[in-house]
């Protein structure tokens, strides 16, 4: 049995059924196969919280990237 969809094209009706894709589809913002509106039908993922800039302010950049390969 099919899944239910998680995100439906109001254009051309096409239906994805993953959370992984509605996840990448909120980023594209339009339907890739005919440019058309998204209606997600699930809950939008969590927002990662964004790193602390306070928290890096004053690290040398090779302590925070590592040592750059040559």
């Amino acid at each position: 049995m099919d899944a239910a969809p998680v995100v439906t094209c109001t254009s051309c009706n096409r239906v994805w059924r993953s959370a992984a894709m509605a996840e990448g589809l909120r980023y594209v913002g339009a339907c890739p196969r005919c440019g058309g509106e998204l209606e997600f039908h699930d809950a939008p993922a969590r927002q990662k919280p964004e790193p602390e800039v306070e928290a890096l302010e004053g690290v040398e950049p090779h302590r925070a990237l590592g040592i750059p390969k040559r």
